[in-house]
């Protein structure tokens, strides 16, 4: 059944050797003295059209996604079934927070910043800025005073205004040294 199927001359048969008789101990001199007998061979199915053809097979398949979101299996994302979902989540959220810090609140404590002496002159300055900015509101709904309480509010509103501008330190002159940003917890 295979003599059909048999390339060589004539009668000719392979000679098989059992192993270990007649071969070469070095693989890759085999190899060269392979393709040293067969080059044409070889160069032959190199140029064939079925050569090309596979080549270009393998730059598409190259080419392709190896993986696909499909391939992967719902768990690979996370967990679900009986044991895993939503109501299952055992830790903290932001509405425990109360909770939370009652646990850990012992090292915490709130500030309590001194206000310290307010100055007389900066009193009287906001209180002529509010009653300047009451004053005009006030105008408004007393048409008959509007020429009289106007004058005066707006006279209250700038000098109660550019008082506290000329006596508001700005940063240069509240730092408490050269690398003090400002910032205040």
């Amino acid at each position: 059944m295979t003599d059909l199927n048999n390339t060589n001359a004539g009668d000719e048969r392979p000679q098989h050797t059992p192993d270990g008789e007649n071969q070469p101990n070095d693989l890759d001199a085999a190899w060269a003295a392979f393709e040293a007998e067969h080059q044409d061979d070889l160069n032959d199915v190199a140029e064939s059209r079925n050569a090309k053809r596979f080549e270009k097979h393998a730059q598409r398949k190259e080419k392709e996604t190896l993986l696909s979101v499909d391939d992967l299996t719902a768990d690979s994302f996370a967990k679900t079934g009986a044991s895993h979902g939503p109501r299952d989540f055992t830790g903290s959220s932001w509405l425990d927070a109360d909770d939370v810090m009652d646990r850990y609140g012992d090292d915490f404590v709130p500030p309590n910043p001194k206000i310290g002496q307010v100055r007389f002159s900066k009193l009287v300055f906001w209180i002529l800025l509010v009653a300047g900015i009451l004053g005009a509101i006030a105008s408004v709904f007393l048409p008959a005073y509007t020429g009289v309480l106007g004058v005066i509010a707006g006279i209250c509103v700038i000098v109660g205004g550019a008082g506290l501008l000329a006596q508001h330190k700005g940063f240069s002159q509240t730092r408490t040294d050269y690398f003090d940003d400002g910032a205040r917890v």
